[in-house]
């Protein structure tokens, strides 16, 4: 896994993996422009000369590492991977962040070049566990986690400032031993069952009006808009909110969900809920509290039918 060329600290078969340089500032910038729609709204790597000769300072400093992945046929850079928030000592412990480029996106260049960096990680960096936290709508990021073997330990809701909002992450991990086992363990065929690791169920609602959409569930509901897609200009809307550890997916799509659905969410605060809600200018919904040996409810209809049931155990409440 070493590498007799001095550019790279370890090397692949397709891909190597090296420093930073300010030598690499044109491309990288260049790639994350050209990236730019494949990023957002998850990562928001530097764009300019600027940005990036100030990412560059930051990874000099003792708690950060950075590592650009290169592929070997054409000397590109493919993507780049940092461990941030280093500390040695009892913990040994890092975070990391990492992003591909659209012109390397979907060819496995990232699996390899992740693979890479947890084995210097865990060797020349002396560290035994790292931690990657992924938006649970980012679904590419958590199958290359998945794929490398790290393990879904929670979910945190508002964990990071990303787009303009707080936004919940799920959290996975690796530790050193869990890597050493991967390795140790015989390769299976391509048909050999791969362990259930059940994650965070997603509710989708149907929508049929992506203006009252947003203004239910961003404008009343008071929920982050997180991201958008469409196929094409003009094709249906897929999109999710959130708010803390409620997520939901909203599709214009047909066939993706039926109309009167209702989602239970437990909660803590569901009379300050009421109040908030209560204050705001909306003429569609005058939602009231109900009490009954389940605890304390709060019920939201959207504009196209669908119920969102929030509920508090315990105590007690007059109805509203």
């Amino acid at each position: 896994m070493t590498s007799s060329d001095d550019r790279y600290l370890a090397r692949g078969p397709r891909v190597g993996i090296r420093p930073f340089t300010a030598a690499d500032r044109e491309e990288f910038t260049t790639l994350a422009r050209q990236s730019a729609e494949l990023h957002h709204p998850w990562l928001y790597p530097p764009l300019t000369d600027d940005a990036y000769d100030g990412y560059l300072a930051r990874l000099q400093e003792p708690a950060r590492e950075g590592f650009l992945i290169c592929e070997h046929a054409t000397r590109r850079i493919a993507g780049y991977l940092t461990v941030n928030n280093i500390v040695h000592g009892a913990f040994r412990c890092g975070a990391i962040g990492y992003g591909a480029f659209a012109h390397a996106a979907g060819r496995g260049l990232m699996s390899e070049g992740l693979r890479l960096v947890l084995h210097h990680a865990f060797g020349e960096l002396g560290l035994h566990r790292l931690e990657v936290n992924v938006q649970p709508g980012n679904r590419e990021s958590i199958a290359l986690v998945r794929r490398a073997g790290f393990r879904l330990e929670g979910f945190s809701p508002d964990f990071l400032f990303i787009d303009g909002a707080w936004r919940g992450h799920q959290r996975w991990a690796m530790t050193s031993e869990m890597l050493q086992d991967a390795a140790e363990r015989p390769t299976g065929s391509p048909h050999t069952p791969q362990p259930v690791v059940l994650q965070r169920p997603v509710p989708v609602f149907r929508i049929f009006d992506v203006a009252r959409a947003k203004d239910f569930y961003v404008g009343y509901l008071g929920c982050a808009l997180d991201w958008e897609h469409r196929f094409a200009p003009g094709a249906p809307l897929y999109t999710q909110v959130s708010r803390g550890a409620l997520v939901l997916h909203l599709s214009e799509h047909h066939g993706d969900a039926t109309p009167g659905s209702t989602v239970y969410t437990e909660l803590t605060g569901v009379r300050a809920l009421h109040a908030e809600l209560a204050a705001k200018d909306y003429p569609y919904q005058r939602p009231g509290l109900e009490t009954d040996e389940f605890g304390t409810s709060l019920t939201l209809t959207d504009p196209f039918g669908n119920r969102l049931r929030f509920n508090e155990r315990g105590g007690s409440a007059e109805t509203g």
